[in-house]
């Protein structure tokens, strides 16, 4: 193999990823423009590439755990080997996707990492039309919705949160797209009953479950019990709603408890172990030196989970190593987009309240599903991360679901201080649902 067939796979790398984009756009609006974006994103990830060779040139760590894998899976497929290479189970979808890329243009690391970077780049018009379809389920205005669709292409595409892991040959850029589609066809399919969209998502979280198993497996359960939340809207009491839910929740809650628990030998107390040493960072694989008791699911639940949500906290920082600096700087990107999807409930309600009657019917159903797979991943994030320095990865996958709903929320907000109007009245089977004052006057008035 010489280096022309290694530039030959990148040119077709990103030719598909132009014809893939393009599809993509069209859940935008095309009165939306997301150039800019797109274009901050390629120079954004181009910058770090070049920073990259410069810095230094080299894989490191699990770069190189995954470039000799994907180079037994390249001898593997061009039978220069007879034996298929053993991989490690839940993770060797990537090996084999690099592998196969490397049978064609020979080992070249830059190959997977611009493969990587033109999933980052193909991020804006996911994000932006993961937006769209929560603002039309909102009923949101053209004006409110390109708004908060420029708010979410601008913030993939610079923040640095992401673009730091993009020239990285990781499974992080790959991830995030696959979460990203997940979604975008998922809640496509809530607004257009086609069943061709579900078969799309099982075939995205098939081969989520071979690249990141524990991820996929936690879009997987927080698909199912979104959806069994949406359903639930259609019971007028809470009582009810908490039959339904309950009982699911429950039932997925303990296979995934299960699943991890096979997989990766994890024990109450062991989870416990590892989220009490997060603060020890040294390693984005191994948790501290020091060893920690657990004293239960309650200290799991109190202790860990708020750690490995919003840390590090300022006490932490005086650990001082790169990846509490790195940790750091990513948590006031991760924390506004919290903030921005906390914002919708309270904007929601007062913008509502403050129309005239009162609006009988809303749809939350596409945002629900963003915060109910947020929190999914939050959980599954909670449970196998190590320390801070795999929690700022990990963190990127429930950061898919965050920043349209962060999108969504900051314009509420912003509406709602303003005093314009940001939603639509509703409609149900082409009919307005006006305030039911209003509607008995005009029958009143017809009748006489």
């Amino acid at each position: 193999m010489t280096s022309f067939s290694a530039i030959a796979v990148i040119l077709l790398l990103c030719v598909s990823a132009g014809v893939i984009g393009s599809i993509l756009r069209k859940e935008i609006p095309r009165t939306v423009s997301i150039f800019v974006p797109v274009m901050l994103a390629v120079t954004a990830s181009a910058g770090m590439i070049v920073f990259r060779l410069v810095q230094d040139m080299y894989l490191l760590s699990d770069e190189n755990v995954w470039h000799a894998q994907a180079m037994l899976v390249a001898q593997f497929l061009s039978e220069s080997s007879g034996t298929a290479p053993i991989l490690s189970e839940g993770k060797e979808g990537y090996p084999w996707i690099v592998g196969a890329l490397y049978s064609i243009s020979g080992n070249a690391p830059l190959v997977p990492i611009t493969l990587g970077t033109l999933m980052f780049v193909l991020l804006v018009p996911i994000c932006g039309g993961i937006t769209s379809l929560v603002a039309r389920d909102l009923n949101m205005t053209d004006a409110g919705t390109a708004k908060a669709i420029r708010w979410a292409c601008y913030f993939v595409a610079v923040c640095p949160a992401i673009v730091i892991w993009v020239p990285r040959m990781l499974r992080e850029s790959i991830s995030m797209f696959l979460i990203g589609l997940m979604i975008l066809w998922f809640l496509a399919y809530l607004e257009r009953r086609r069943p061709l969209l579900l078969l799309a998502v099982g075939a995205a979280a098939a081969v989520m479950m071979t690249i990141r198993a524990q991820v996929g497996l936690g879009i997987i359960a927080g698909l199912i019990l979104s959806a069994i939340v949406v359903y639930s809207t259609r019971f007028r009491h809470v009582f009810s709603r908490l039959l339904l839910i309950g009982p699911i929740f429950l039932v997925i809650f303990a296979a995934t408890w299960a699943y991890v628990d096979s997989t990766s030998s994890l024990s109450a107390e062991n989870i416990a172990l590892r989220n009490r040493a997060l603060s020890d960072a040294s390693s984005a694989f191994e948790g501290g030196d020091e060893a920690y008791a657990a004293t239960g699911i309650v200290d799991i639940v109190l202790f860990n989970l708020p750690r490995a949500a919003f840390g590090p906290f300022p006490t932490e920082l005086t650990a001082g190593g790169g990846s509490i600096i790195v940790a750091a700087v990513s948590n006031v990107f991760w924390l506004t987009c919290i903030l921005g999807a906390c914002l919708f409930l309270p904007g929601r309600r007062r913008s509502l309240a403050s129309g005239v009657g009162r609006v009988e019917k809303t749809r939350v159903r596409a945002f629900t599903v963003l915060i109910v797979l947020a929190l999914t991943l939050l959980a599954i994030l909670s449970i196998t991360a190590g320390n801070y320095g795999l929690v700022v990865r990990m963190r990127l996958m429930p950061l898919v679901a965050l920043v349209p709903a962060a999108a969504i929320g900051f314009q509420v907000w912003r509406y709602r201080h303003r005093g314009d109007e940001l939603f639509l009245a509703q409609t149900v089977d082409s009919k307005l649902i006006v305030p039911r004052a209003v509607s008995r006057a005009s029958h009143r008035t017809r009748r006489a």
